[in-house]
């Protein structure tokens, strides 16, 4: 065995010699790093100006060929599949053909008609006149009658709502007041698209209170059809040809 008089300077020997090795193995490696960099070859410039396009020929004749390549498939698909599947799915086109814009103007102007009617019973105020020119296969026609932009409640309606409604959970003022003026400003909101939902959902307000306090059999009446056209633009909406989508697309730019 070693003595102990020469284990330390044997001991000292070798971790100098370790060290001197790492500082070698760090140095090599420093030099493999400056040799693989000087390999590298220049970065790219992927600048605007330096990106080569695709010509509009190109792209318009690479759309065609996809749009070509998409009914290729799609017909393959068709081919497939039985012959009662393919005359379902052709009935189903045929009937999406009637925009939801179209639908949905209709069911408003339904549905503001009624309603806008049945308010101007309820309201006094100014009386204007509408003359609207009607055209007809023979002559032409004037088609007259008269707005009343409500300043006050009638009262007749006060005491329609304190008699004839008595289980409707509002005092009859404050039941007149609000039906009464709902019945005229929400159906105009109706026909021109603003705040449709809004406006659909006060409607189908008053006629769930109608079919829960004032239809003798809510089943056997028009209002229940009322409450469908209502929920049909209340979850859909109004469509394009309304100031909300208007709105809505100008807010998005």
């Amino acid at each position: 065995m070693v003595s102990q008089k020469f284990r330390r300077p044997l001991m000292s020997i070798a971790n100098a010699q370790t060290m001197a090795d790492r500082a070698a193995g760090a140095a090599a490696m420093e030099r493999l790093a400056d040799r693989l960099t000087a390999l590298a070859p220049a970065p790219l410039d992927l600048s605007t100006n330096n990106i080569v396009r695709q010509s509009p020929a190109v792209a318009a004749g690479l759309s065609a060929s996809a749009a070509i390549a998409r009914r290729a498939h799609e017909r393959a698909r068709r081919s497939q599949r039985p012959v009662l599947v393919n005359l379902i799915e052709s009935f189903v086109s045929a009937c999406a053909f009637v925009p939801y814009a179209a639908v949905a103007f209709v069911l408003r102007l339904m549905m503001a008609r009624v309603f806008f009617v049945d308010g101007q019973t309820r309201i006094d105020g100014i009386r204007l006149p509408v003359n609207v020119a009607e055209l007809t296969n023979y002559y032409l026609t004037g088609w007259n009658f008269a707005v009343t932009v409500p300043t006050a409640v009638r009262p007749e309606t006060f005491s329609a709502f304190a008699t004839q409604y008595p289980l409707v959970p509002v005092p009859p003022a404050i039941a007149a007041y609000l039906v009464s003026y709902a019945e005229f400003i929400l159906p105009i909101m109706l026909v021109i698209g603003l705040g449709t939902r809004f406006a659909a959902l006060g409607l189908l307000v008053i006629t769930a209170m109608i079919l829960a306090f004032v239809a003798p059999d809510p089943l056997a009446t028009a209002q229940i059809y009322w409450a469908a056209i209502l929920l049909v633009l209340v979850s859909q909406g109004p469509g394009p040809a309304s100031f909300d989508h208007l709105i809505r697309r100008l807010v998005r730019r």
